[in-house]
């Protein structure tokens, strides 16, 4: 049986899971006004007016490391021998920059109480270089080892799932009420290579021979999903919005690809596989009060239903098999070649902010968000944290302000996500094929500083 790398690449998260939805920042929820609401909230394009269009890139720092726990190598002494310990635990770490784009554009096309618009945007991915390990630079013996230790699970690589959003919305003359909806054309996309054997272990070497592969998984693929909200104005100083953002392909999600194995010393063996997994609904309800003449405050609650996201799964291309295992690893569907048990939690984000109305051209904003982590905090489930893929407890804070003169606007967002510090225990048991992977113990840390630049236009 093959095995195989797979798993999306780390993320820039800055919500639950590997969502990194922060279009707008704070001017930007299920209750607002502006043209992030084409994903926030459809509805909210029906309380702009006339002709709009933004641009905004999110431009983000990355840092983070993985401290791989001694007591997580599968054979030590043997398929790591002791002089190796260091080439399969201990620290590594990366220092990412990325960039993320959204571009909008509305009209109410002359018809009050109108709104239509359509969107380009990255809601969920990223992608992940881990340094390198120089101690083991051009050794003979162990040369896998300069990827570093969290080499199992990741090198290097990238997902990302590409919206084109297509909204309509419409409110009632007194503006108490408001109903949109949108159309999503997802493009989704994964590559990475990671350390890799046949057997799933993380033996360096059998036999007195290099045991250590590689493997590259790269895969493609095109879905639809769907989003609907409302907003009501119970009062001329006061806004409520809801919203349900559906699943891409409103429940699992394939891409279409190709698998490349090189174990140990033996010849690359490409193949061609489907990547399967299973993102998320959200749900969206916020809250927005003109407080006073020239302030306003925000509070928002995000739902997102990770739970669906229940394995990854590379399988056979044209596989007849669901992408479902047993609770040991196991699994009677056809056509699995590996899979990667994720079982996450739903995951909940609260962010309060306000914005401060300097003048009619200048505001000033500000906010603060929890958000839990998708991958439970239980001893039986933590083990499906890995450096590939991972996410703990987080705050982020956020500054901004927009500047508006005529028909041109500018905004501009400062935010850092403090992610707290999570230990994962050495499992107790290894899982059963085609869920044996090597075990991924160890302290994880990161964190992520970004700024949100965005340039608009109003015809």
């Amino acid at each position: 049986m093959f095995s195989v790398a797979v798993i999306s690449s780390a993320s820039v998260a800055h919500a639950g899971g590997f969502s990194t939805a922060r279009f707008g920042g704070e001017r930007t929820h299920a209750a607002s006004d502006q043209l992030g609401t084409i994903y926030y909230n459809p509805a909210g394009l029906a309380h702009g007016h006339g002709t709009r269009g933004l641009v905004e890139g999110l431009f983000a720092y990355r840092t983070a490391s993985y401290d791989r726990d001694a007591g997580a190598i599968d054979n030590p002494g043997t398929g790591t021998p002791a002089d190796a310990t260091a080439a399969n635990s201990g620290p590594s770490s990366l220092a990412n920059a990325l960039v993320s784009p959204f571009i909008g554009f509305a009209t109410d096309a002359g018809i009050e109480g109108l709104g239509i618009g359509v969107g380009v945007y990255v809601p969920f991915g990223g992608q992940a270089s881990w340094d390198k390990n120089d101690a083991f630079a051009g050794n003979a013996s162990y040369p896998g080892a300069v990827d570093g230790p969290q080499r199992w699970a990741a090198i290097e690589g990238q997902q990302r799932s590409l919206y084109y959003t297509l909204a309509a919305a419409w409110r009632t003359p007194d503006r108490r009420f408001a109903v949109g909806a949108g159309l999503n054309l997802v493009q989704s996309s994964v590559s990475l290579v990671r350390a890799r054997n046949l057997d799933g272990s993380d033996d360096l070497v059998a036999g007195g021979n290099l045991k250590e592969g590689r493997s590259l998984v790269e895969a493609e693929g095109l879905a639809v999903s769907a989003s609907a909200g409302v907003m009501v104005q119970p009062t001329p100083c006061s806004r409520i919005g809801l919203s349900y953002q559906a699943q891409p392909g409103f429940g699992e999600l394939s891409m279409e690809g190709t698998l490349t194995n090189k174990f140990g010393t033996g010849p690359e063996l490409p193949s061609d596989i489907e990547f399967r997994q299973t993102l998320p609904d959200i749900v969206r309800v916020a809250g927005e009060w003109r407080a006073l003449a020239d302030a306003s405050f925000h509070v928002a609650l995000d739902y997102q239903r990770w739970s669906h996201y229940k394995d990854t799964c590379v399988m056979s291309a044209g596989a007849t098999g669901k992408c479902e295992v047993a609770a040991d690893g196991s699994t009677t569907e056809a056509g699995i070649l590996v899979n990667v048990p994720r079982n996450w939690q739903d995951t909940y984000t609260v962010r309060v902010g306000g914005r401060y109305f300097v003048s009619d051209a200048l505001e000033v904003n500000a906010g603060v968000t929890y958000d839990t982590s998708a991958i439970p905090y239980a001893a039986d489930k933590d083990d499906s944290m890995d450096p590939s893929l991972f996410d703990m407890n987080k705050v982020i804070g956020q500054i901004g302000g927009a500047w508006t003169s005529g028909k041109v606007g500018v905004s501009f967002t400062l935010g850092n996500v403090v992610y707290f510090e999570r230990t994962i225990a050495p499992r107790t048991g290894d899982p059963l094929a085609p869920s044996r992977n090597p075990d991924m113990a160890g302290t994880y840390k990161s964190n992520i500083t970004y700024a949100i630049l965005g340039v608009g236009v109003s015809l």
